[in-house]
């Protein structure tokens, strides 16, 4: 399954957000908080995360959702594909 935004799933915070950079999304990408994407990594299984914040610095805030992406992608407004 393809990724919409590459994270690293280690720099989750204290506060269960995970930071990424909008510059790390697929072309194309436009992130609003409120919306729902895949995220993933090389080495990591994709999974589907609420973005929470965009910051004018292109800092973006995750709240990455337990268990895999096939379990949430309902709420994504485009299913990635394989």
């Amino acid at each position: 399954m393809n990724y919409d935004l590459w994270i690293d799933y280690q720099a989750r915070r204290t506060d269960g957000l995970t930071p990424a950079l909008a510059k790390h999304g697929r072309a194309g990408l436009e992130l609003t908080a409120g919306e729902y994407l895949v995220v993933g990594a090389e080495d990591a299984e994709p999974a589907v995360a609420e973005v929470v914040d965009v910051r004018p610095d292109g800092v973006v805030l995750l709240r990455v959702l337990d268990g895999p992406a096939k379990d949430h992608l309902s709420l994504v407004r485009h299913a990635s594909s394989t």
